[in-house]
Protein backbone atom coordinates (compact mmCIF):
# COMPACT_ATOMS: atom_id res chain seq x y z
CA UNK A 1 0.00 0.00 0.00
CA UNK A 2 2.15 2.26 0.83
CA UNK A 3 6.43 2.30 -0.58
CA UNK A 4 9.41 4.69 0.10
CA UNK A 5 12.54 4.58 -1.74
CA UNK A 6 16.01 6.56 -0.41
CA UNK A 7 13.56 9.82 1.13
CA UNK A 8 15.54 12.24 2.27
CA UNK A 9 13.99 15.08 4.39
CA UNK A 10 15.10 18.03 6.43
CA UNK A 11 13.34 19.64 9.17
CA UNK A 12 14.00 23.04 10.90
CA UNK A 13 17.10 23.39 9.16
CA UNK A 14 18.37 20.30 10.06
CA UNK A 15 18.63 16.71 7.88
CA UNK A 16 16.10 14.32 9.72
CA UNK A 17 15.81 11.75 7.15
CA UNK A 18 18.68 10.15 5.07
CA UNK A 19 18.08 7.92 2.12
CA UNK A 20 14.73 5.82 3.81
CA UNK A 21 12.95 3.22 2.36
CA UNK A 22 9.96 0.69 3.90
CA UNK A 23 6.99 -0.75 3.07
CA UNK A 24 3.71 -0.75 4.61
CA UNK A 25 1.35 -3.70 3.25
CA UNK A 26 -2.29 -3.57 2.90
CA UNK A 27 -3.81 -4.49 6.56
CA UNK A 28 -0.66 -4.45 8.71
CA UNK A 29 0.41 -2.62 11.96
CA UNK A 30 3.86 -1.54 11.28
CA UNK A 31 5.98 0.66 13.58
CA UNK A 32 8.55 2.90 13.44
CA UNK A 33 11.04 2.86 16.20
CA UNK A 34 14.18 4.72 17.41
CA UNK A 35 15.61 6.92 20.10
CA UNK A 36 14.37 10.80 20.67
CA UNK A 37 15.61 12.51 17.43
CA UNK A 38 15.91 9.70 14.86
CA UNK A 39 13.34 11.11 12.60
CA UNK A 40 10.22 9.52 13.65
CA UNK A 41 8.09 11.82 13.71
CA UNK A 42 9.54 13.81 10.29
CA UNK A 43 8.83 10.48 8.44
CA UNK A 44 5.06 10.49 8.81
CA UNK A 45 5.17 14.55 7.99
CA UNK A 46 7.11 13.33 5.02
CA UNK A 47 4.21 10.80 3.76
CA UNK A 48 1.66 13.39 5.05
CA UNK A 49 3.29 16.50 2.88
CA UNK A 50 3.89 18.73 5.41
CA UNK A 51 7.67 18.64 5.06
CA UNK A 52 9.44 18.62 1.52
CA UNK A 53 11.50 15.74 0.96
CA UNK A 54 13.64 14.38 -1.74
CA UNK A 55 13.13 10.52 -3.05
CA UNK A 56 9.73 8.77 -3.70
CA UNK A 57 6.51 8.12 -2.08
CA UNK A 58 4.08 6.18 -3.04
CA UNK A 59 0.41 5.02 -2.01
CA UNK A 60 -1.20 2.47 -3.97
CA UNK A 61 0.88 2.78 -6.71
CA UNK A 62 0.65 6.97 -7.07
CA UNK A 63 3.49 9.50 -6.02
CA UNK A 64 2.76 11.53 -3.22
CA UNK A 65 5.26 13.86 -4.31
CA UNK A 66 4.12 17.41 -5.12
CA UNK A 67 0.27 16.62 -3.16
CA UNK A 68 -0.54 19.39 -0.74
CA UNK A 69 -1.39 17.50 2.56
CA UNK A 70 -5.45 17.57 2.08
CA UNK A 71 -5.20 15.74 -1.38
CA UNK A 72 -2.78 13.01 0.12
CA UNK A 73 -5.86 13.31 3.05
CA UNK A 74 -8.15 12.87 0.55
CA UNK A 75 -6.52 9.82 -0.85
CA UNK A 76 -6.89 7.86 2.19
CA UNK A 77 -4.02 8.92 4.09
CA UNK A 78 -4.15 10.54 7.79
CA UNK A 79 -1.90 11.61 10.23
CA UNK A 80 -3.00 12.01 13.98
CA UNK A 81 -0.13 13.68 14.96
CA UNK A 82 2.00 14.11 17.80
CA UNK A 83 0.35 16.59 20.21
CA UNK A 84 -3.09 15.83 19.24
CA UNK A 85 -3.99 19.39 17.67
CA UNK A 86 -7.06 19.92 18.39
CA UNK A 87 -9.37 22.96 18.49
CA UNK A 88 -9.54 22.62 22.39
CA UNK A 89 -12.45 25.81 22.28
CA UNK A 90 -14.55 23.51 20.29
CA UNK A 91 -16.88 20.78 21.72
CA UNK A 92 -16.13 17.23 20.69
CA UNK A 93 -19.13 16.72 18.67
CA UNK A 94 -17.57 19.60 16.71
CA UNK A 95 -14.02 18.24 16.91
CA UNK A 96 -15.34 14.70 15.24
CA UNK A 97 -17.84 16.92 12.43
CA UNK A 98 -14.68 18.89 11.60
CA UNK A 99 -13.11 15.72 10.73
CA UNK A 100 -15.69 15.07 8.21
CA UNK A 101 -14.70 18.52 6.42
CA UNK A 102 -12.95 17.15 3.90
CA UNK A 103 -15.05 14.11 2.73
CA UNK A 104 -17.62 17.32 2.87
CA UNK A 105 -20.31 16.47 -0.37
CA UNK A 106 -20.21 12.44 -0.02
CA UNK A 107 -23.59 11.55 1.55
CA UNK A 108 -21.66 9.09 4.00
CA UNK A 109 -19.57 11.48 5.63
CA UNK A 110 -20.51 11.00 8.75
CA UNK A 111 -21.11 7.21 8.88
CA UNK A 112 -17.73 6.79 10.98
CA UNK A 113 -19.39 8.51 14.13
CA UNK A 114 -20.83 5.10 14.93
CA UNK A 115 -17.83 3.31 14.75
CA UNK A 116 -16.02 6.80 16.67
CA UNK A 117 -18.36 6.12 19.28
CA UNK A 118 -18.63 1.88 19.80
CA UNK A 119 -14.71 2.58 20.04
CA UNK A 120 -14.75 5.18 22.17
CA UNK A 121 -17.81 5.18 24.35
CA UNK A 122 -16.03 8.17 26.69
CA UNK A 123 -16.50 10.55 23.59
CA UNK A 124 -20.44 10.14 23.65
CA UNK A 125 -20.48 10.98 26.95
CA UNK A 126 -18.79 14.25 26.32
CA UNK A 127 -20.20 15.55 23.12
CA UNK A 128 -20.65 19.07 24.35
CA UNK A 129 -17.91 18.81 26.70
CA UNK A 130 -14.91 21.34 25.71
CA UNK A 131 -11.99 19.43 24.30
CA UNK A 132 -9.64 21.39 26.16
CA UNK A 133 -10.96 20.25 29.03
CA UNK A 134 -10.89 16.44 28.46
CA UNK A 135 -7.90 14.74 30.07
CA UNK A 136 -4.94 13.49 27.84
CA UNK A 137 -6.26 9.95 26.87
CA UNK A 138 -9.50 11.32 26.35
CA UNK A 139 -8.00 14.11 23.98
CA UNK A 140 -6.31 11.57 22.20
CA UNK A 141 -9.03 9.26 21.39
CA UNK A 142 -10.73 12.24 20.10
CA UNK A 143 -7.76 12.70 17.79
CA UNK A 144 -8.12 9.03 16.66
CA UNK A 145 -11.60 9.77 16.19
CA UNK A 146 -11.35 13.03 14.35
CA UNK A 147 -9.01 11.19 11.71
CA UNK A 148 -11.56 8.30 11.58
CA UNK A 149 -13.92 10.60 10.63
CA UNK A 150 -11.71 11.41 7.17
CA UNK A 151 -12.25 6.94 6.55
CA UNK A 152 -8.77 6.48 6.30
CA UNK A 153 -7.42 3.60 4.30
CA UNK A 154 -3.84 4.45 5.66
CA UNK A 155 -3.94 5.93 9.26
CA UNK A 156 -0.20 7.32 10.71
CA UNK A 157 0.18 7.42 15.02
CA UNK A 158 2.76 9.74 16.46
CA UNK A 159 3.06 9.05 19.28
CA UNK A 160 -0.42 8.56 20.42
CA UNK A 161 0.27 7.46 24.19
CA UNK A 162 2.27 10.62 24.89
CA UNK A 163 1.00 12.78 27.92
CA UNK A 164 -1.50 9.55 29.08
CA UNK A 165 -2.08 8.07 32.34
CA UNK A 166 -1.01 4.53 32.45
CA UNK A 167 -3.93 3.00 32.76
CA UNK A 168 -5.13 4.85 29.66
CA UNK A 169 -2.49 3.47 27.47
CA UNK A 170 -3.85 0.04 26.96
CA UNK A 171 -7.04 1.52 26.19
CA UNK A 172 -5.50 3.39 22.95
CA UNK A 173 -3.35 0.81 22.30
CA UNK A 174 -6.36 -1.37 22.04
CA UNK A 175 -8.22 0.34 19.73
CA UNK A 176 -5.46 0.70 17.42
CA UNK A 177 -5.56 -3.29 17.24
CA UNK A 178 -9.27 -2.76 16.59
CA UNK A 179 -8.82 -0.33 13.94
CA UNK A 180 -7.03 -2.39 11.88
CA UNK A 181 -9.25 -5.29 12.22
CA UNK A 182 -12.06 -2.88 10.98
CA UNK A 183 -9.62 -2.93 7.51
CA UNK A 184 -7.76 0.04 8.34
CA UNK A 185 -3.80 -0.25 7.88
CA UNK A 186 -1.58 1.22 10.90
CA UNK A 187 1.74 3.19 10.57
CA UNK A 188 2.61 3.99 14.02
CA UNK A 189 5.03 5.88 16.03
CA UNK A 190 5.44 5.19 19.69
CA UNK A 191 7.62 6.27 22.59
CA UNK A 192 6.54 2.66 24.34
CA UNK A 193 8.23 0.48 22.61
CA UNK A 194 7.30 -2.92 24.36
CA UNK A 195 4.11 -2.08 23.96
CA UNK A 196 4.45 -0.94 20.27
CA UNK A 197 6.09 -3.88 19.26
CA UNK A 198 3.93 -6.41 20.88
CA UNK A 199 1.29 -4.79 18.41
CA UNK A 200 3.00 -4.81 15.17
CA UNK A 201 3.36 -7.13 12.73
CA UNK A 202 6.50 -5.74 11.67
CA UNK A 203 8.75 -2.57 12.67
CA UNK A 204 11.67 -0.59 11.22
CA UNK A 205 14.10 0.95 13.86
CA UNK A 206 15.54 4.56 13.06
CA UNK A 207 18.61 5.98 14.36
CA UNK A 208 19.44 9.56 13.25
CA UNK A 209 17.38 9.37 10.27
CA UNK A 210 18.51 6.41 8.75
CA UNK A 211 16.73 2.67 9.01
CA UNK A 212 19.14 0.60 10.88
CA UNK A 213 16.94 -2.14 11.08
CA UNK A 214 13.67 -3.84 10.05
CA UNK A 215 11.82 -7.24 10.23
CA UNK A 216 9.42 -8.88 12.02
CA UNK A 217 8.44 -6.45 15.21
CA UNK A 218 8.77 -9.82 17.41
CA UNK A 219 11.93 -10.64 16.14
CA UNK A 220 13.53 -6.87 17.05
CA UNK A 221 12.06 -7.19 20.11
CA UNK A 222 13.40 -10.43 21.33
CA UNK A 223 17.13 -8.78 19.99
CA UNK A 224 18.72 -7.80 23.23
CA UNK A 225 21.40 -5.75 21.26
CA UNK A 226 19.04 -4.50 19.38
CA UNK A 227 17.39 -3.13 22.07
CA UNK A 228 20.22 -1.88 24.04
CA UNK A 229 21.72 -0.52 21.27
CA UNK A 230 18.83 1.38 19.33
CA UNK A 231 15.72 1.43 21.55
CA UNK A 232 17.66 2.04 25.13
CA UNK A 233 15.58 -0.57 26.63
Amino acid sequence: MLRLEAVSASYRGLKALQGVSLSVGSGEIVAVVGANGAGKSTLLKAIAGQVATGGAIEFDGQSLARLAPHRIARLGVNLVPEGRRLFPRLSVEDNLTLGAYARRGDADRFKPLALVYELFPRLKERLRQRAGTLSGGEQQMLAIGRALMTQPRLLMLDEPSQGIMPRLVDDILAAVTRIRALGVTILLVEQRLVEALAIADRAYVLQTGRVVMAGPANEIAANDEVRRAYLGI
